[in-house]
């Protein structure tokens, strides 16, 4: 065989259609479309002018695509990310949530404690008026003192009445006096102290309200 047709034999391309292979190494491709049709990731060493080169398309590689076209891999990304906030900002909601309605639950508790335990306060102040030993007295004082020293750490409060003016959001009248020496609406006396729980009325003071004729 001359040398001319063995160099041209080596330069024909396997293809059916004889078109002259620039890959570099033996090309099986039917219709030498290696670039449309590569998926090995590897640099494509085809010279035709395609079109479009499915390589980086259809590539499993993980190296960075350097396409200008706007990709939906990117749209993706974006609804994931937005998805993931949600689910967060959700999540953050849940907790707030949860704590408000554990502190509401701790709240109740106390205030029903307190609200039972009450009446015994109340025994205090109807004792010492009929109590005329200055040491008992003594004792139920500093009993007295202890209480609500225990009472303050929970955020109980007596509600100041004698000497005040009368507040609806704080007082119940139960009657009225008239005292000429006093301003109008100011609270002469308390027949029954009241209490809050962080602020909020949980028993009303019962009072007695001077008001002045004319």
């Amino acid at each position: 065989m001359k040398e001319e047709e063995i160099l041209e034999e080596n330069h024909n391309c396997g293809c059916n259609e004889g078109h002259e292979c620039t890959c570099e190494g033996e090309c099986h491709c039917d219709d030498c479309q290696c670039e449309e049709d590569c998926n090995c990731g590897e640099e494509c060493h085809c010279h035709d002018d395609h079109e479009c080169c499915h390589c980086h398309e259809e590539c499993d590689c993980h190296e960075e695509c350097d396409c200008d076209d706007d990709c939906s891999c990117h749209d993706k990304e974006k609804e994931y990310l937005a998805v993931a906030q949600r689910l967060q900002a959700d999540f953050d909601n849940y907790r707030k949530r949860v704590a408000e309605q554990l502190d509401y639950q701790r709240q109740e508790g106390v205030k029903s404690v307190i609200e039972v335990f009450l009446p015994c306060l109340d025994t205090f102040k109807d004792a010492k008026r009929t109590i005329a030993d200055e040491k008992v007295l003594e004792g139920i004082n500093m009993i007295e003192h202890k209480i609500m020293s225990a009472l303050k750490s929970l955020n109980v409060e007596k509600i100041e009445s004698i000497g005040k003016p009368f507040d609806h959001n704080y007082h119940e009248a139960i009657t009225f006096m008239t005292d000429e020496n006093k301003e109008n609406d100011i609270i002469l006396e308390e027949f029954q102290a009241g209490y809050t729980l962080n602020g909020k009325v949980i028993r009303y003071s019962k009072v007695i309200v001077n008001k002045r004729e004319g």
